[in-house]
């Protein structure tokens, strides 16, 4: 089987900027004089803001405020701390890039809302190499449901088995599987045993040693 498709996820995966999002929930619990039921940690990494909130505020404030204007403030709280700070993790330009040359189709599929998705793909300078996204914003279920990356290899046209998702999250290659894709994981928010139990088929640090040839041989 010949690839096709590279389906990203956005946050740890493209781009090292968890610790901006833990500040922006903890700058907006103060903000709002929220009471925090849990330290922001790891746990929700590649979860669906939908299913972090109650989690992290409990069912009353979330009835009380809404859903939406939760995940509107919280994340304007974020794009505001990390717009200035945007930078690709290293290789994954040129692994993009490469690919576009070798007719390999690249998507994102993120849980981040479709204005988290816009700015990075802005500040990285990448519209031209990405063929299509799915955000948080396009699905019903979060990660490590397969709804995503369903999504985005249906997006390019693809089958699941011609594509491999790239993700930095237990959830998000957990996703991967059950979408049907082969995974590689980059080592960001996790290690690369926690990865490999979830079904990573691959592990890096970054992309700086990664080709098209060599994850063309993941899918033999």
């Amino acid at each position: 089987m010949k690839l096709k498709g590279l389906l990203f996820d956005m946050d740890g995966t493209l781009v090292d900027n968890l610790a901006y999002h833990f500040m922006a929930f903890d700058a907006y619990a103060e903000r709002e004089g929220f009471t925090l039921l849990e330290p922001v940690s790891l746990r929700i990494n590649g979860m669906h803001s939908n299913d972090i909130f109650p989690l992290l505020l409990g069912d009353e404030v979330v009835a009380q405020y809404g859903l939406d204007r939760l995940n509107r403030e919280k994340e304007e709280v974020y794009r505001d701390m990390y717009r200035p700070k945007i930078a690709p993790i290293a290789g994954v330009i040129e692994l993009l890039k490469e690919a576009k040359k070798a007719g390999v189709k690249c998507a994102i599929g993120s849980s981040g809302c479709r204005e988290n998705v816009e700015m990075i793909i802005e500040g990285l300078g990448i519209a031209e190499l990405i063929d299509g996204s799915i955000s948080g914003s396009d699905v019903t279920h979060g990660k490590p449901h397969p709804e995503i990356f369903t999504k985005a290899h249906e997006a390019l046209g693809l089958k699941a088995e011609e594509c491999i998702v790239v993700e930095d999250a237990v959830n998000g290659i957990v996703s991967g599987v059950r979408a049907g894709c082969k995974c590689l994981a980059v080592t960001t928010t996790a290690t690369a045993e926690e990865l490999t139990e979830a079904g990573a088929s691959l592990c890096v640090e970054d992309y700086s040693t990664v080709t098209i040839e060599q994850l063309n041989e993941l899918l033999k």
